[in-house]
C-alpha cells in the first residue's frame, strides 16, 4: 500500500505545473519597450486627465506591467528553436514598418489631439510589435501566455467618439426613463425629456446625475483585471465581466433615481451637494460587488484537471544583439525630440489672440446672462466663456435668441477641450430631437479680410414638432490657415479626415487656441429664412480682432 501510495499521481496539480523558472530579464529590451509604451501612455494621459471616465487610465499601465510580470514568473517553457524562414523576414519587415509609422502616428498626434482614431492605430502597433516579439522569443507558449497582460492596456484607450455618443446617449435616455418610472412608485410626479428628468422643484439632468459612463467602463477594467488575477477559464471570466457591468448599470440607475429623490423632496441645491459623494459611493458599490462576484466564482469553479509537467525545451535566447534594442529606444526618443522641434519651428512668428471676439448685444431687448452649470463649466473647462439671451423684438411672441461662446486659450489640451461640446450630442440630451442638418457655409467677418463658418443645425420637441429651434455652430482656431483650405472639423470618412489631419500636422499647427459659439434662434420660421436672417444677425455679434505677431 505504502508502495502504491508513493507512485500514484496527486489529486490535482498547481496551476503553475509545468512551468519553467522564470527566464532571465534583458534589460536593453525592457528599457526599449518603456520607451514605446511609455511614449503611448503620455500621450492618452491628456484624456485620462481631461475625462472623468478615463480617469482610471492612469493605473493600467503599472496594472499591465505587474499582470505581465505574474505571467512572465510563470512562464512556459519556451517552443524549441526552428530554422529561419520566410516567416521571420515577414516579422523583421513588419517590425520596421511599426517603427516607421510610429512617429508618423505621433506627428499627427500632436496636432490633433483629439482624433481617437490616432490612439487606437497606434496602440495597435504597440501591442503587434511586443506581441511580435514575444512570439520571436518563445514562440506559440510564450505568445499564448503572454498576451492578456499586453492587450489589457487596451482598456485604457478612449472609445471612437461616434461609439462613445452612442452609448453615452443610450445609457442616459435608459437611465432617465428608468429612474420616471420608479419615482412614479413613490407619488413623485417626473418626465424624461431625453437626458433631463423634469419634476416640479426644476429639472435633473441625467448627464449631471448620473451617465453611467463612468463606472461602466471603469467595470470593464475590474471585471478583466479579477478575472485575470484569479486566473478564471473564459466562461467564467465572461460571467466576471458582465457581473461587473451589470452592476454598474444597476448601480447608475439607483444613484438617478436617488437624486431625483432628493430634488423632489429637498431641492436642487442638495443634488449639487449630494452629487460627488453619491458617485464615489458607487464607484465603491461597483467595486465591492465585483469582488464579491469574484469570490463566488471562484468558490464554486471546479477543481481543475491535473496537468503534466511539459517538457523541458530550450529556451530561445533574446536573439537580436543589445545594440539593436538600444538604437530602438533611441529611434523612439529622437522621433519625440523630432516632433516637438518640428512644431516649435513652425510655430515662431504666427500671430497671436483670436481672430475675432463677440460684440454682446446688452441693449437688445430682454438681454440677460444664462447661468453655466458648474458642472458643465468643470468638464468644458474653458478660459472665457458666456452664455447670454435675449428677444429680437420688444415683443417676447416674435421669437428669441440663445447665444453660447467660449475660448480656450493656446495649450496642450484646448484641442480636446473645444470639441467635447458639439450640438448633435447635447441638444438630443436636453430632449430635442434633431430634424435636419443643413450643411456648413462661410461667412465674412465684420471688418477683417477672415471668414468664419457656420453649420446650420434644425431641431424640435417631440411634443411640438412643428416648433422648429434653428442653431449655428462654429469651432475655429485662432491661427489663420493661409495654406489650408479646410476646416479640421467638418466631417468627412476615414479617408478624408486622415487626409486633413496630415496636411495639419505638416504644417505645424497644434493647440494654438479655439473658439466656440452656439447661437440659437427661436420662432424663426423654417430653415431658409432663418438662413437668410443669420447674415445680418452676425454682423451684429462679431467683430474683428487685430492680430498681432508673436
Amino acid at each position: 500500500m505504502s508502495t502504491a501510495n508513493a507512485t500514484a499521481p496527486p489529486a490535482e496539480l498547481p496551476d503553475t505545473a509545468g512551468a519553467s523558472p522564470a527566464p532571465p530579464i534583458s534589460w536593453p529590451v525592457v528599457a526599449c519597450f518603456a520607451v514605446l509604451w511609455g511614449s503611448l501612455s503620455l500621450y492618452l494621459g491628456a484624456e485620462w486627465s481631461l475625462s472623468e471616465q478615463y480617469s482610471y487610465g492612469w493605473f493600467v499601465p503599472f496594472l499591465a506591467a505587474a499582470l505581465f510580470w505574474l505571467r512572465w514568473e510563470q512562464c512556459p517553457p519556451a517552443a524549441a528553436p526552428a530554422p529561419a524562414t520566410g516567416r521571420d523576414g515577414m516579422l523583421a519587415a513588419g517590425a520596421v514598418v511599426i517603427l516607421l509609422l510610429i512617429p508618423l502616428f505621433r506627428l499627427m498626434e500632436v496636432a490633433n489631439p483629439e482624433w481617437r482614431h490616432l490612439a487606437w492605430a497606434h496602440s495597435l502597433c504597440a501591442c503587434a510589435l511586443t506581441l511580435g516579439l514575444i512570439w520571436r522569443c518563445g514562440g506559440r507558449p510564450w505568445l499564448a501566455h503572454l498576451s492578456f497582460p499586453v492587450c489589457f492596456f487596451f482598456v485604457a484607450v478612449p472609445w471612437l467618439r461616434g461609439f462613445e455618443d452612442y452609448i453615452i446617449q443610450t445609457l442616459m435616455r435608459g437611465v432617465a426613463s428608468l429612474s420616471v418610472e420608479v419615482v412614479a412608485l413613490f407619488g413623485i410626479p417626473a418626465q424624461a425629456e431625453g437626458n433631463l428628468i423634469r419634476i416640479g422643484r426644476g429639472v435633473v439632468g441625467v448627464n449631471e446625475a448620473c451617465s453611467g459612463v463612468r463606472s461602466l467602463q471603469t467595470s470593464i477594467m475590474i471585471g478583466l483585471l479579477l478575472g485575470e488575477l484569479n486566473r478564471f477559464s473564459v466562461p467564467r471570466r465572461i460571467a466576471m465581466l458582465a457581473g461587473a457591468v451589470g452592476t454598474a448599470l444597476f448601480a447608475n440607475a439607483f444613484r438617478a433615481t436617488y437624486l431625483v429623490w432628493i430634488a423632489a423632496g429637498r431641492g436642487l441645491e442638495e443634488v449639487e451637494r449630494q452629487h460627488d459623494f453619491i458617485g464615489y459611493f458607487i464607484l465603491g458599490t461597483v467595486f465591492g460587488g465585483s469582488l464579491l462576484l469574484a469570490a463566488i466564482l471562484k468558490r464554486t469553479e471546479l477543481p481543475k484537471r491535473p496537468q503534466r509537467p511539459a517538457p523541458p525545451a530550450p529556451a530561445r535566447a533574446w536573439s537580436a544583439p543589445t545594440a539593436l534594442w538600444v538604437g530602438i529606444a533611441a529611434w523612439l526618443l529622437a522621433a519625440e525630440g523630432a516632433v516637438e522641434g518640428w512644431y516649435r519651428w513652425h510655430e515662431r512668428g504666427l500671430p497671436s489672440g483670436a481672430p475675432w471676439e463677440v460684440n454682446w448685444p446688452a441693449k437688445s431687448p430682454g438681454f440677460k446672462d444664462v447661468p453655466i452649470p458648474e458642472l458643465t463649466a468643470r468638464i468644458l473647462r474653458y478660459d472665457e466663456g458666456r452664455s447670454v439671451s435675449w428677444q429680437a423684438t420688444p415683443n417676447p411672441r416674435e421669437g428669441g435668441y440663445l447665444m453660447f461662446a467660449f475660448r480656450w486659450n493656446p495649450g496642450r489640451n484646448s484641442t480636446q477641450l473645444a470639441t467635447d461640446h458639439h450640438p448633435e450630442v447635447c441638444m438630443p440630451a436636453s430632449g430635442l430631437k434633431q430634424m435636419a442638418d443643413h450643411g456648413r457655409k462661410s461667412y465674412p467677418i465684420p471688418g477683417g479680410s477672415r471668414t468664419i463658418e457656420f453649420q446650420q443645425l434644425e431641431f424640435a420637441r417631440p411634443t411640438h414638432p412643428n416648433q422648429r429651434l434653428h442653431v449655428f455652430f462654429s469651432l475655429t482656431e485662432d491661427v489663420p490657415r493661409t495654406n489650408l483650405d479646410f476646416n479640421v472639423y467638418t466631417p468627412g470618412n476615414l479617408a478624408e479626415q486622415f487626409g486633413r489631419r496630415l496636411r495639419l500636422a505638416l504644417a505645424g499647427r497644434r493647440n494654438l487656441g479655439q473658439q466656440m459659439i452656439q447661437i440659437m434662434m427661436f420662432d424663426a420660421g423654417n430653415a431658409e429664412e432663418a438662413a437668410a436672417a443669420f447674415p445680418d444677425l452676425l454682423r451684429q455679434l462679431l467683430r474683428a480682432r487685430p492680430q498681432r505677431p508673436t
